[in-house]
């Protein structure tokens, strides 16, 4: 049987295994699962409360403030004593209020669009878990087909050697060899577990409750090495930040104007009589100060700027790179797919036909075995390494940006 036949067979077994006692994710499943337990979502949800809240008290007047004096008390007479009592009110010039409530929109601006950016993260370390769980449960069939190879084989040599075909250190050899199959088989078993144990982390549940779909790993799909920009994701975070800076820019130039504060109030008199008062203050400006703070806004603006282009330069590299290491993968397991597994699988069966009419001792089907199990096992390695190094470039090109919520 063809190794891509028989693996799809394997696959549907394992699909069949799991989902009759356990539920099985397939990954998109497992990502949106991962998402919704994780707490990042509260997290947000407080940090934007609080922003929500900054950006409440940004869109508020100053408050205004009484103030209350006594003047002239003395001798003689104590009758030329004053009262006085004003309401006094800032009033803002330059558009601040409407500057402070753009720099706080900035902020949730920025914090949403983060959050975007770690739910994909977690998506990205939920589709490497996937991966890992998919490349234990393959190897795990793989150690199973072992063993039962192993103990085909042991039956035969155990035949030969009570015939007296073939000498009595033939069949310890061959019991051997059954006897490390299964301690391989053993320690394929914990690590399938530890693998799905690792994804219950992320996904939520039991561990022996949770199955995984190993059909689409078989799947090593060529890709087009692009050169593409940021994700939307990605680059909402860089957006936030620059009309945050923005903000913050038309805010210090707000913060150059000077606010004056108007006043008006009653005077009582010692001797009975009534007046009104009224005046205004105006500050000085702090020129130099006021320079500082807007050449620094300036500053940080073209900052972002900057790191919007260093990280445009810097992604289109890694996708190229990323997408560079999912093809070589890609070619290692078709080449090893249709060229060295189906010659080891004709080899075995060439040998033991051989063997079984004495053309072949048993250090030959040993050898021949030997090499079937590790073109196997070199097979499911490389379709793992094409599927971790998928991980990144699924990462970098957004694959789950629509599912995670985000653009």
């Amino acid at each position: 049987m063809h190794v891509s036949t028989r693996a799809a067979l394997l696959a549907a077994t394992l699909v069949w295994a799991t989902s009759a006692s356990a539920q099985t994710y397939t990954l998109e499943e497992a990502v949106r699962t991962a998402v919704a337990n994780s707490p990042q979502g509260e997290a947000t949800a407080a940090r934007l409360d609080g922003l929500n809240a900054a950006r409440s008290a940004a869109d508020t007047n100053p408050a205004p403030t009484i103030d209350g004096t006594v003047e002239n008390i003395g001798t003689p007479g104590f009758s030329q004593w004053q009262i006085d009592g004003t309401y006094n009110q800032r009033l803002e010039r330059g558009g601040k209020r409407a500057a402070r409530v753009g720099l706080a929109q900035g902020d949730i601006a920025v914090a949403e669009a983060e959050a975007l950016v770690r739910r994909l993260d977690l998506a990205s370390e939920v589709q490497a878990l996937y991966v890992e769980a998919q490349a234990a449960a393959l190897s795990l069939e793989l150690a199973r087909s072992r063993v039962e190879i192993a103990e085909t084989l042991a039956n035969e040599v155990q035949r030969r050697v009570d015939e007296a075909r073939d000498p009595l250190f033939a069949g310890t050899r061959a019991r051997t060899q059954l006897a490390e199959a299964r301690v391989d088989l053993g320690l394929a078993e914990h690590a399938f577990e530890a693998a799905l144990a690792r994804l219950a982390l992320l996904t939520g549940g039991d561990p022996g409750s949770i199955g995984v779909v190993t059909s689409g790993f078989l799947e090593a799909e060529e890709i087009a090495i692009t050169t593409a920009d940021l994700t939307p994701v990605d680059l909402a975070v860089f957006q936030a930040r620059r009309e945050r800076a923005d903000a913050n820019y038309r805010l210090q130039e707000a913060n150059s104007r000077t606010d004056p504060t108007v006043f008006a109030g009653p005077r009582l008199f010692g001797n009975g009589d009534v007046a009104v008062i009224a005046g205004f203050s105006l500050p000085l400006p702090n020129r130099a100060l006021n320079r500082a703070n807007i050449d620094r806004a300036a500053a940080e603006r073209r900052q972002v700027e900057a790191d919007l282009a260093v990280e445009r330069f810097q992604r289109r590299r890694q996708i190229a790179l990323a997408a560079e290491r999912v093809e070589e993968a890609r070619h290692e397991a078709e080449a090893i797919q249709e060229q060295v597994v189906p010659g080891a699988e004709q080899t075995l069966r060439e040998v033991r036909a051989g063997y079984n009419r004495g053309g072949f001792t048993f250090l030959d089907v040993s050898i021949a075995q030997t090499a079937l199990h590790e073109a196997r096992v070199r097979f499911v390695d490389a379709l793992a390494e094409y599927h971790q190094a998928k991980v990144d470039y699924d990462r970098l090109t957004g694959r789950f940006i629509e599912l995670v919520g985000g653009y």
